[in-house]
């Protein structure tokens, strides 16, 4: 599928790089009008005074993804599902609009020399170029305005600022007296800025591009340099004649346009329901998640307005912002100020709850407060009093990834960080928004005395893996004492290796192949070695339903048996219709006593097609004639995990094809549950049983699973990409009737109707028979058997067209 993306900010680069690190198979492309790749508008000040350049403000951005500059796209073809611009024509299967807000201007500005805005890197060439010698007048003073105000006052070739401020505060019109009075001090220190209040401009004059005077209501400004931060608008001109738009593009909870295969996020776009407009990276990054769920069919809840947090760090104080999603202007306000400290909270309440919180230096537990608003929990005044001074953890640094002073300093010294791009691996702070990655360095920098010389540096990787180990052999130690009345010992899986020939060597082999498979690090081999030992301790039901017994009969060898066929031997099988050598009443019995003994702790394998038609009467099991359906039902209700072994327990298989006269469904149709693993396949490889059965009992979780709930580790490979005769697929060289010369030298089955371009499956590496061989191998053409309905589908010799 290829994914195509507008525009060139934050969201577009994080769009890219989680849809590829959630599916690598996806083609995508950001269209970006920017002569520049992605970068961090937020630092844009540094740009300025020239502290970083604009490859040291960009965003990563993952290799594998497409990037088309200086492409400003004017308009949308969704029947052809094109868009354009001057120069370029781009397809996609699905679009995402990601091109944030333009900012607002009380006059066209775009041949002026002498008059910006401050939005992009271009903007900023714009302003340092012609900025010197002149007086700056900025208009509006917002958080970007005031960031851009401590940089431009710092600035020695800069000799005179002026703010205009339409209204009374600085920053929000809200703020009390004593804290605008408090960030006011903080800019008028050097003498260069002067703010004027309640005014802006009534008039101006220009000669040869340029702004030679300003008049507002109180001033008359000569020789000025003008930058406007008075506000922003979706950048949407380019769909409205397309999509429904209002003043962004109109979107519903899934960030879904009026057109399907359209999504908008971000600034540009608007919930259609609230009228909601993303203001912050958060609530940005929280819709392109959404976004890429829906696109990819993962499962996800509509957009809801987080909380928000702003953080701004400028001049001689430090500002938190929390706001509500449904903040008003009504409100009585709480104000708790330390002159000591220079430090001010102001509580915004509204019906005993808190709404929003403005602290300068501010040491409250941030967290604490944002929950306290999400939850909407009525406060107590004297509560916020006692709680106005700094918890353990210190301030809040990093409010995108919730991470505080101590948080930071220990994840420093204990893993011997010693900069900002060592800390990625570990921790996000500083890099979602990156509003705090001044403060994110400034901390690793103070930190570095703190740090052991002689610590033994390891990645984020090396630790989870230590963590992972630890908690694998404490799981595995459970094992060993859960089954203890089987009867069947260690020794009796090393008597039956020793009795086929089965050396040490050979076994440890085997260990290494299958902790590969299930994707482990090697560090795991001895742990996988104990999980074999301990199978025996799992109490197994497994039941044979509507199918040809395949799966059991795949490790029913009387000679010659693989490693895994005598695994299976060992493992403990309480129950099976097919192995057991009880009948009758002991069987059932058998079975009612590991249902009743192991509640919540046996292992569920299910093989076989459910079938419902007659009320399930098609299949009838047990001396009580009980239905396969109300068997299946009985033995699932008290299990830990289920297992649906097989094509047919995957989606009814050979038994439900077409017409399907029993009503046979697979095992998680049948239960009406979603949480059924499924490992398909006719027959399935016993390895990826055995597999999926260790994971869980080293980890008390199953693997990472695909969208049908198979274990990625088996099922994740295309059966076409790792496949011996691909090459002679790559050169042209095909089989094209049986017994040719083709047949004979071992090319491509494909036109014979090999079925390995659409089945996932890891037959190729992991084979049957003890790794001797499989079907492509001996000369039969894949048949997708681990696909839904390849009995109708893909279980022919024919080409799919």
């Amino acid at each position: 599928m290829r994914i195509v993306i507008i525009g060139g900010g934050i969201a577009a680069a994080y769009l890219a790089n989680t849809i590829k690190k959630q599916d690598t198979s996806q083609e995508v492309l950001i269209v970006s009008e920017e002569a520049y790749p992605p970068y961090d508008r937020i630092h844009l000040c540094s740009l300025i005074n020239k502290s970083e350049d604009i490859s040291s403000i960009a965003l990563p951005l993952d290799p594998t993804v497409q990037l088309e500059l200086n492409h400003k796209i004017h308009s949308i073809d969704p029947k052809s599902k094109k868009i354009f611009s001057k120069t370029g024509v781009f397809s996609y299967d699905k679009l995402i609009i990601a091109t944030g807000s333009l900012p607002k201007t009380l006059f066209e500005i775009e041949d002026l020399e002498n008059a910006a805005v401050f939005r992009s890197a271009t903007d900023c060439q714009k302003i340092t170029r012609h900025i010197e010698g002149k007086e700056v007048v900025l208009i509006g003073s917002g958080p970007i305005g005031l960031e851009l105000i401590d940089t431009l006052n710092n600035m020695a070739e800069i000799k005179k600022i002026t703010l205009l401020v339409r209204k009374e505060r600085l920053y929000d019109n809200t703020l009390s007296h004593e804290t605008n009075a408090l960030i006011e001090k903080s800019f008028l220190n050097n003498g260069k800025l002067h703010i004027s209040y309640n005014d802006e401009i009534i008039d101006k004059e220009i000669q040869n591009n340029q702004i030679t005077s300003i008049t507002t209501k109180k001033l008359q400004i000569n020789n000025p340099f003008l930058i406007f931060g008075i506000g922003i608008m979706p950048n949407i001109d380019f769909a409205k004649n397309t999509l429904e738009c209002d003043k962004g593009v109109l979107v519903d909870l899934y960030m879904q346009t009026s057109d399907k295969d359209i999504y908008a996020v971000g600034e540009a776009a608007q919930i259609k329901t609230s009228g909601f407009i993303a203001g912050h990276v958060k609530e940005c990054t929280i819709g392109a998640d959404i976004c890429i769920s829906n696109i990819l069919g993962i499962e996800t809840e509509g957009f809801c307005v987080p909380v928000s947090i702003d953080m701004l760090k400028v001049g001689s104080f430090d500002l938190v912002d929390i706001r509500s999603a449904d903040f008003l202007q009504e409100f009585e306000k709480i104000l708790m100020t330390s002159t000591k400290d220079n430090r001010i909270n102001e509580y915004y309440i509204s019906q005993n709850t808190l709404i929003r919180f403005i602290g300068i230096n501010s040491n409250v537990d941030v967290g604490y407060l944002e929950e306290l608003i999400s939850s909407k929990q009525e406060i107590d005044p004297s509560y916020l009093y006692q709680n106005r001074v700094l918890s353990d953890r210190g301030r809040l640094i990093c409010s995108c990834e919730h991470i505080y002073h101590k948080d930071l300093v220990d994840l420093v010294t204990q893993n011997a960080i010693r900069d900002f791009a060592a800390l990625a691996p570990f921790n996000q702070a500083g890099r979602v928004c990156g509003r705090c990655k001044k403060m994110v360095e400034d901390v690793i920098t103070a930190s570095q005395d703190l740090i052991d010389p002689n610590a033994v540096t390891k990645s984020p990787r090396d630790i989870a893996r230590e963590q992972k180990l630890k908690l694998a052999e404490k799981r595995v130690e459970k094992f060993k004492h859960l089954h203890t009345q089987n009867g069947i010992s260690e020794k009796a899986l090393e008597s039956a290796m020793s009795a086929h020939d089965i050396s040490d060597l050979e076994f440890n082999r085997w260990i290494s192949m299958i902790t590969a498979s299930m994707k482990l690090h090697p560090q795991f081999e001895s742990l996988v070695h104990q999980g074999v030992k301990t199978l025996n301790k799992v109490p197994i039901i497994w039941l044979e339903l509507s199918d040809c017994s395949g799966n059991s009969e795949a490790f029913i060898k009387s000679t010659n048996p693989s490693i895994e066929d005598l695994i299976f031997d060992y493992i403990s099988l309480d129950y099976h219709e097919l192995l057991m050598s009880a009948s009758g009443d002991d069987s059932e019995n058998a079975l009612e006593n590991t249902i009743r003994a192991y509640k919540g702790e046996y292992i569920l394998i299910v093989e076989g097609a459910v079938p419902l038609a007659m009320d399930g009467k098609f299949l009838r099991i047990g001396s009580q004639g009980e239905t396969g359906l109300s068997l299946l039902e009985r033995c699932a209700k008290d299990s830990a995990i289920i297992l649906a072994v097989g094509s047919c327990a995957f989606d009814g298989g050979v038994v439900a094809a077409a017409p399907n006269p029993t009503g046979a469904v697979g095992v998680s149709q049948a239960l009406k549950r979603d949480d059924i693993i499924n490992l398909s396949g006719c027959p399935v490889n016993p390895i990826n049983i055995v597999g999926t059965l260790l994971y869980y009992i080293m980890f008390e979780e199953l693997p990472e699973l695909d969208s049908q709930n198979r274990p990625l580790w088996a099922y994740q490979g295309r059966v076409h990409d790792n496949c011996e005769r691909r090459g002679h697929y790559d050169l042209g060289e095909f089989v094209t009737e049986w017994g040719d010369e083709g047949a004979k030298k071992g090319w491509c089955l494909f036109e014979m109707g090999c079925k390995g371009p659409y089945a996932f499956v890891n037959c190729p590496t992991m084979k049957f028979n003890d790794s001797t061989s499989w079907p492509v191998q001996a000369g039969h053409g894949c048949m997708g058997c681990v696909e839904k309905d390849f009995f109708d589908t893909y279980a022919n010799e024919r080409k799919i067209d």
